[in-house]
């Protein structure tokens, strides 16, 4: 009560332990008989009075991460397109390598190694641009850095993750490449 000011405002915040809202009643009725003109106390609890100002941050955190799975989906589904076009572009060449005596963890390794590649330099690119755009994204981030190395370390990992799920299925069709057709078309 010696916080309490009524010129300064009408509020009295409390530090409780537990539920708020049974702490909360408890407070009102030891306060009620304690304020000046018996007037009718309410209690809420913080994040009832702060949660209406944290809703736009907490609606743009789940659409940047909705944008941000959407994202990793389009460029999984792109990059899967892009090597599966390319085994069958090169699926002449890869059965002939299969009858000059290439085993087929030769085939998978060569696909997915060129998806691991492309997939090194787009990391590299992304990165290079997000860290140019830090200190526009830094404000929008709270208690976090723009440049956090652990950061651009694990979304580069996930990234190269996703990139090696999506080079396997053109990595298993490369592998099941025919040289009996490779080499009746020569």
């Amino acid at each position: 009560m010696a916080q309490f000011r009524p010129e300064r405002g009408s509020y009295l915040i409390a530090r409780v332990r537990g539920d708020p809202a049974v702490a909360g009643e408890t407070i009102r009725k030891a306060l009620q008989p304690l304020m000046p003109g018996q007037t009718y106390i309410t209690t809420r609890p913080m994040r009832e009075i702060i949660s209406n100002q944290q809703r736009a941050w907490r609606f743009g955190a789940t659409m940047f991460l909705a944008f941000g799975v959407l994202a990793l989906v389009v460029a999984a589904i792109g990059l899967y397109g892009v090597i599966g076009y390319d085994v069958a572009q090169r699926m002449h060449e890869l059965g002939v390598r299969v009858a000059l005596g290439a085993q087929t963890k030769d085939l998978i390794r060569l696909v997915v190694t060129q998806g691991i590649r492309v997939s090194i330099v787009g990391v590299i690119v992304g990165c290079l641009i997000a860290l140019a755009a830090s200190t526009q994204i830094q404000p929008l981030l709270f208690q976090q850095s723009a440049r956090d190395p652990a950061v651009f370390g694990i979304v580069s990992g996930v990234l190269l993750v996703v990139a090696l799920a999506a080079s396997l299925a053109p990595a298993r069709r490369a592998a099941r490449a025919d040289p009996n057709q490779a080499l009746r078309s020569d």
